[in-house]
């Protein structure tokens, strides 16, 4: 039987309060029953997150009040107030699965190598968007070091070890516009880690205009500048596979787009396929518009 690890889960809050307790029900639910929860209030201004941050005085729940720093001093402020071998920190919008704390424990308390520093699981968006993100990990296909380098392929709520925190020096608290997650799961590969993905939903990301990932990715150039700078050596290491990899998807997506322009343009065939449920494609402009964007020269 797998002895059990203390998880501890770390909330940074800043005015989320109306979502709060639903991401502390989503923890108090788990099957795994050894967790301590630390909420960090990072200076929240909102009066109704401030009244349910002073709520929450429960056995089970230890509440920071600090200045606001940021996310990723959030988080680290949290981790060292910290008991947990494995951390898990969840942004306060977000929730769980009942079953993540118990299959993830299980991972990383069985991996006596400490080969596996994570544990993702599959993500399901809710929220403005109902996705399943498929993440990969080193026992599934597709999973290779050098593609965290293309994009962050792991979500920031996902189990890690305590110790990669602490190989690492935390999270990056310059990094306040976004992307921090992905500089660590960068450092954490880098360090030799691997992730154990569990091929199934288990942790629930509220996607919804206006939050912090697409505040982040309007500033996508001058973070990935950041990214590499912190990561020099990550990149230099797998340049040639990530570039390989990159035309690899510039050649699909092209390729892709020959076929859409193709039943597009060509009533006869789209009637024999029946695509566009058999429908007669668009004529005119649009025909010749495609004509000349999916020419030859692609």
């Amino acid at each position: 039987m797998t002895e059990n690890k203390l998880v501890s889960v770390v909330i940074p809050c800043y005015n989320h309060g109306a979502y709060l307790p639903e991401a502390l029900d989503s923890v108090r639910a788990q099957s795994y029953p050894d967790f301590e929860i630390i909420v960090v209030n990072d200076g929240s201004t909102d009066p109704e997150t401030r009244d349910v941050l002073h709520s929450l005085d429960q056995p089970d729940c230890k509440v920071l009040h600090t200045d606001n720093q940021g996310l990723p001093a959030a988080r680290n402020n949290g981790i060292r107030a910290a008991l947990g071998e494995y951390i898990c920190c969840l942004d306060a919008d977000d929730r769980y699965h009942p079953e993540y704390f118990r299959k993830a424990v299980a991972i990383l308390a069985g991996d006596r190598e400490k080969r596996y520093g994570a544990v993702p699981s599959w993500v399901r968006f809710f929220g403005d968007s109902d996705i399943l993100w498929k993440t990969v990990g080193s026992n599934t296909p597709g999973f290779a070091p050098f593609l965290q380098g293309l994009r962050n392929n792991i979500q920031s709520a996902t189990m890690f070890r305590r110790e990669c925190w602490e190989r690492i020096g935390g999270f990056d608290e310059s990094m306040t516009a976004g992307y921090e997650d992905w500089d660590f799961w960068i450092k954490m590969l880098d360090l030799g880690y691997k992730w154990y993905c569990l091929e199934e939903p288990l942790i629930y990301y509220r996607r919804q205009e206006g939050s912090m990932v697409t505040r982040a990715d309007e500033q996508r150039g001058r973070l990935l500048e950041t990214l590499i700078r912190n990561n020099h050596s990550f990149y230099v290491k797998h340049l040639v596979p990530m570039l390989v990899a990159r035309d690899r998807e510039v050649l699909d997506l092209q390729q892709d787009n020959k076929t859409m322009a193709a039943r597009l343009t060509d009533p006869e065939r789209d009637k024999t396929s029946g695509n566009l449920c058999g429908k007669a494609a668009p004529a005119g402009k649009l025909q010749r518009l495609l004509r000349k964007l999916f020419s030859s020269r692609s």
